[in-house]
């Protein structure tokens, strides 16, 4: 996986953005930390098609030409498996101070429900690592059932 750089930094070797950056560092980042690879081709439409966002917003969100509203928010907390509130403070829908008084229940990691979710949070993101990743489960099932074992 080619991690997106920006100013010389690899994403997905930073630390989370500051709240005060803009919406798109912080977007770049979380999504490159989250097995997406922004310079693949595809990339933002693969975005879109897991989280529902239109794939035109996906891009503008990227090119920090705007900033999320409220439902955009929640699909990209839903995406990424995150809580909402930290997304809607960095869109400038709440103020920074509302993150001082959130209850810190601890995060649930998010569990992936597809395949293709699964794939992509081991961070198998091309067509090819994740054939080869489907061909090598194809061949321990089919090892375990010849062995009768599981």
């Amino acid at each position: 996986m080619r991690a997106r750089y920006i100013a010389g930094m690899t994403l997905g070797s930073q630390p989370e953005p500051p709240l005060t950056a803009p919406f798109s560092e912080w977007l770049a980042w979380a999504l490159t930390r989250h097995g997406y690879d922004l310079d693949e081709r595809g990339a933002r439409r693969k975005i879109a098609e897991a989280s529902g966002i239109p794939p035109a917003t996906v891009s503008r969100l990227l090119r920090d030409t705007g900033q999320p509203d409220l439902s955009t928010c929640y699909a990209i907390g839903r995406l990424l498996g995150i809580r909402v509130m930290p997304i809607l403070v960095r869109a400038g829908h709440l103020p920074p101070e509302v993150l001082e008084t959130e209850p810190q229940a601890p995060e649930r990691p998010h569990s992936p429900t597809t395949e293709e979710e699964a794939l992509t949070a081991l961070g198998l993101t091309t067509d090819t690592d994740r054939a080869a990743v489907r061909a090598m489960i194809n061949a321990l099932t089919a090892k375990h059932r010849r062995e009768d074992t599981s």
